[in-house]
């Protein structure tokens, strides 16, 4: 029997570092002499600094751990975890047992569940406020219940915690996905074994499948030297396995102990074979992914500008690790490495105003004079625990950062010590090109300086744009880049458009005939890079006057309101709807599903070249079969089923389910509506600077031209999932040089159409990407069907 199991966590990416909760809601039956007070049947699942320290996978005072069993596949880069263990409640009475999984940090779950003597409990997803109602609703119920919340610090830990009667079967499992990254010329995937207790049948498989060949395969043993043997690695030429299955007597710390000598990291490392500099592309379920790792390039010349920290926060340890690492790095700078240092607190010190060559670091009074080489790389490496102790808060100089940096410049923050606030450092980072890492005080933080150093001490290439022919591929992610440093790779996904003479090599039968291959790598990595790359997103502010815009598949953020894609005709065209501020516009009416959707406009703040722009300010989505409304502005989000009302912010990543309606809410970035799991609408929020004159914060609308609609659909939007058949001829030039004019045929009608390109902004909420349109003027008349006020409806919650 399966039943539902309420997991409540924000997005399903661990290191956002929010707080959000799986709940598990269910029941199993139980003689009347096993049922307790259900007040003591419940218990919080937080692992306290001591329990932290004492990590155990499985926890409980008087139980069997029959089996422990961990299963990586990497297929291509990408890896699917699944960790299983079956437990037994061997004590007289009934119990809480805990179930704790270490996670990396850039890992998502995908599925939890847990069976308990026979029943299935399945995971779903829930906002930390819901979810606390649920379990609080399931413990006066008299339910078996558990509430799970991941480490609230580093988001790295899995921890689930279910009271069960004595004799109780549990068997938990744990689904996780993760991309490989390649650092210092190898991709590096780690496992956290750390069972607590010896277990009778404990084994670790990792499967890699390569298609192009694996150049190199090895292990790093952090468990302990008597384990080195235990480890067995097979490797072929495109696939390997590795295998760690220690037996009772060999998991002890000593022959007559009791306790497990298993606990630390299990790492498998490898890399793969590489044709050419041209890159490996690989295609497979109608996705692709591009890997680009070029070699035998030579390294361009570096400008560095260190910045320590030298605040009262960082004294001590730190201070000490740091400037060990710090003499070790300067001494790996070549002779056409320029850099200077800045340490700072309450005050600012430069040890030289100008770059200083890398030849002359002994010379203390050595500058260079010359210009910086056009072809080198700038780099400014921040040192710090993150934590602003001394004048602007950590708001107010990412702001400062974010205005002063200039686009040659990448920032690279190295957060120091267990009490770092590490998503500033990320932040920050991030907005300016750069990557953050955390080191860690209390292991040899010095070496982990020294590494990461390492990983962007040879810069190969800067500014690379990896281009794909725009009538093969649509929905591609990032493929610009500033830099590309030696031992790293860029990775480019998208899907694969249909073509008959497609002539990319496909995998997927090559993946069926394996066992262990993961068939829907390219699919899920395409999907992992996007949502890592929206979430990036999510603090940016938008410069310039943006305007919102819709489109039935590939949409934008900027003039014109509309753009509607047509697959059919393999075109994009767009259209303005110059309505008032205060109207409400019906973008998808559907009597047959249920589901409507609209738009209420607002305004700038003031007239700007002569014209008062209007913007989105509110979408409403509604499904009337289930009586629930979801409500989006740009300062909340709010769900109504008729008789509850929840209301969420825009600060915090969360799933929530209710009915056949699903919300996915990205922090500060967008949120995704789902009805029945075949309509779909994002919407994705625009912030601006709030003194701004003209500009106002405003909402862009995204509706996949593949929902699946009833025949009756209609509205601005909707009317398209029907394509009408237009034809576009008598192309030539037009008053603007750079925009072509052309006559459209489309419902009867011929309309004087102009080739413009508007932007997409979903992928790059900073510049967006370009999307090629016919533009229809006069408010899509004779594109769209009647006139563009037959589309304006009382309230938000109105069907055409």
């Amino acid at each position: 029997m399966r039943r539902p199991l309420l997991l409540l966590l924000g997005l399903l990416l661990l290191h956002q570092g929010h707080c959000f909760e799986f709940v598990i809601d269910g029941e199993w039956e139980e003689e009347a002499s096993e049922v307790q007070d259900h007040r003591q049947r419940h218990k919080r699942a937080i692992l306290t600094s001591e329990e932290e320290e004492d990590f155990q996978a499985i926890r409980g005072d008087d139980i069997t751990v029959k089996s422990y069993r961990v299963e990586s596949r990497i297929t291509s880069r990408f890896a699917h975890v699944t960790v299983r263990s079956s437990v037994v409640n061997s004590g007289s009475k009934a119990q809480s047992i805990g179930f704790n999984v270490q996670i990396p940090k850039q890992a998502f779950i995908t599925n939890f569940t847990m069976n308990v003597n026979g029943i299935t409990f399945v995971g779903s997803v829930k906002e930390k406020t819901v979810a606390r109602n649920l379990y609080t609703q399931a413990r006066a119920r008299g339910k078996a219940a558990g509430i799970i919340r991941a480490n609230s610090q580093d988001m790295e830990t899995f921890k689930t915690e279910v009271h069960v009667p004595s004799g109780s079967n549990i068997e938990f499992e744990l689904h996780y996905q993760e991309m490989m990254h390649r650092k210092l010329g190898h991709y590096e995937h780690n496992l956290y074994l750390q069972p607590g207790r010896l277990v009778p049948q404990f084994q670790v498989d990792v499967y890699i499948f390569e298609p192009k060949g694996i150049s190199m395969v090895q292990t790093s043993n952090t468990l302990g030297q008597q384990f080195t043997e235990l480890i067995k690695v097979v490797s072929t030429d495109n696939k390997a396995h590795i295998v760690f299955k220690p037996n009772l007597q060999q998991q002890r710390k000593c022959d007559n102990c009791t306790d497990s000598a298993i606990d630390g990291t299990f790492t498998v490392m490898y890399d793969v074979k590489r044709d050419s500099n041209a890159g490996e592309l690989q295609v497979s379920d109608g996705h692709f992914v591009h890997f680009f790792a070029p070699t035998n390039l030579s390294p361009l010349p570096k400008n560095i500008v260190f910045v320590i920290d030298v605040s009262g926060s960082m004294w001590g340890v730190k201070m000490k690790q740091t400037v060990e690492a710090m003499q070790a790095i300067l001494d790996d700078l070549t002779l056409d490495d320029q850099f200077s240092i800045i340490d700072f607190n309450h005050n600012v010190r430069c040890w030289s105003e100008d770059l200083v060559s890398g030849s002359s670091i002994q010379i203390a009074d050595a500058s260079n004079q010359g210009l910086i080489d056009s072809r080198s790389v700038s780099m400014i490496i921040l040192v710090s625990d993150g934590d602003p102790t001394v004048g602007k808060t950590d708001h107010a100089i990412q702001k400062n950062v974010r205005k002063i940096m200039r686009e040659e410049f990448s920032l690279f923050s190295l957060g120091i010590g267990f009490d770092v606030d590490f998503d500033f450092l990320e932040r920050i980072a991030m907005e300016n090109r750069g990557i953050a890492q955390r080191i860690y005080a209390n292991h040899d933080a010095a070496e982990q300086l020294r590494t990461f150093y390492s990983q962007v001490s040879s810069p190969l290439l800067r500014r690379i744009a990896i281009q794909f022919p725009e009538d093969s591929v649509s929905e591609v992610t990032q493929n610009r880049f500033d830099k590309y440093f030696s031992g790293s790779e860029l990775v480019v996904a998208g899907k694969v458009l249909p073509s008959e003479s497609n002539t990319l090599t496909k995998l997927d039968t090559e993946l069926v005939k394996h066992q262990h291959s993961f068939t829907g790598f390219a699919r899920q990595m395409w999907a992992y890079i996007t949502i890592k790359q929206l979430i990036s997103d999510r603090a940016t502010v938008l410069n310039g006057s943006c305007r919102p815009h819709m489109c039935a598949s590939h949409p934008v953020d900027n003039d014109p309101h509309f753009i509607v894609h047509l697959p059919g005709s393999n075109m994009d065209v767009c259209f303005n709807i110059d309505s008032k501020p205060g109207h409400i516009l019906n973008l998808v009416s559907d009597r047959g599903t249920g589901v409507v959707v609209n738009g209420q406009l607002i305004s700038s703040k003031q007239v700007h070249n002569s014209k008062l722009s209007t913007y989105f300010g509110t979408i409403s989505v509604d499904y009337q079969p289930d009586g629930v409304s979801v409500t989006i502005t740009t300062d909340m989000i709010a769900m109504s089923d008729g008789s509850n009302n929840h209301s969420f912010t825009w600060a915090a990543t969360a799933e929530i389910t209710q009915d056949g309606v699903r919300i996915n809410i990205v922090k500060n970035s967008h949120v995704i509506v789902t009805v029945n799991d075949n309509i779909q609408v994002m919407v994705l929020l625009h912030r601006v600077y709030k003194k701004h004159p003209v500009n106002v914060d405003f909402l862009g609308v995204y509706i996949p031209n593949d929902n699946q609609y009833s025949p009756v659909v209609h509205g601005l939007i909707g009317q398209f999932s029907r394509e009408p058949e237009v034809n576009v001829f008598d192309i030539h030039e037009g008053a603007d040089p750079l925009k072509k004019e052309a006559t459209m045929e489309v419902k009867g009608n011929k309309l004087l159409v102009t080739r413009g390109w508007q932007k997409d902004y979903r992928r790059d909420t900073r510049q967006g990407s370009n999307v090629y349109c016919w533009f229809i003027h006069n408010s899509g008349k004779g594109f769209i069907d009647g006139h563009y006020t037959d589309y304006i409806v009382p309230d938000l919650h109105s069907f055409l």
